[in-house]
């Protein structure tokens, strides 16, 4: 074979965006390490609009930022909104003013790291997802940010909201159903938070159950062909789902 094998030089751009990327990444870990979850997310929102695709960790890092930035910020929301509540009970009206005034601060900074990930996902990282876990990762991270707008959301928005985070989990449970094993932590993590969606904000317990033994059912079946690490992997998320279903055939049988 007379035919000379180039070998492949990177571009001075190329060296720029590897060196770009791996710097954004390194600093997430530090502010991860540092509990600085701001400045992660900052770092992370960085890395994924240098276009090139995400890895495995660096979704996982995508979905840590967020998720503690997020946090802090759905923990202040419940204390102002109990306290809020104390204080009109008692009659301390001015107290409860400035409770809700401080609840309407961190609702506001809520809603707006909830729009920012939704802006990557559905401009950037969905768009462009491979088929298979990348996708089916990044539509369930959309159906999650969609269900925490909606803890903070009233009105007519909160039903726009609402219909986006179902679309989101509907065809987020789609792709896993068709490209990933059932033991899949992203599959299963998917029915988790697909059924708790459906109990919580729909309302429609019949349905998270049905969701979730769909999903805890099809795993258990074939769990015990499974590697060792893949059923460490499964297993979090398949004990939730049970947990979960315990809980709401309880409140079924109550009511």
């Amino acid at each position: 074979n007379s035919r000379k094998t180039k070998a492949h030089v990177s571009s001075p751009l190329q060296i720029v965006a590897m060196q770009a990327s791996e710097k954004a990444v390194i600093l997430a870990h530090i502010s991860e390490r540092a509990e600085r979850y701001d400045e992660m997310a900052k770092h992370m929102k960085d890395r994924v609009q240098m276009g090139t695709p995400l890895s495995a960790e660096e979704r996982d890092l995508l979905s840590a930022a967020y998720k503690g930035a997020l946090a802090g910020r759905r923990q202040a929301v419940r204390v102002a909104a109990i306290n809020e509540q104390q204080e009109a009970n008692e009659g301390n009206q001015e107290r409860a003013a400035l409770a809700q005034g401080y609840r309407t601060k961190v609702e506001a900074e809520l809603q707006g790291i909830c729009e920012e990930v939704i802006g990557l996902l559905k401009d950037d990282l969905v768009p462009k997802a491979e088929t298979g876990e990348p996708k089916a990762f990044y539509l369930k991270m959309q159906g999650d940010y969609c269900r925490y707008q909606v803890e903070s959301v009233r009105g007519a928005p909160r039903e726009k909201v609402v219909q986006e985070a179902l679309e989101a989990y509907s065809q987020a449970k789609a792709e896993a159903e068709g490209h990933l094993l059932t033991t899949s932590p992203v599959r299963l993590g998917i029915a988790l938070n697909f059924s708790v969606f459906q109990h919580e904000v729909l309302g429609a317990t019949s349905g998270a159950i049905a969701t979730a033994e769909e999903a805890l059912g099809s795993a258990n079946r074939d769990v015990a062909n499974m590697p060792e690490e893949a059923v460490r992997d499964a297993s979090l998320n398949m004990q939730l789902l049970q947990d979960n279903l315990t809980l709401w055939h309880q409140a079924q049988q109550q009511a």
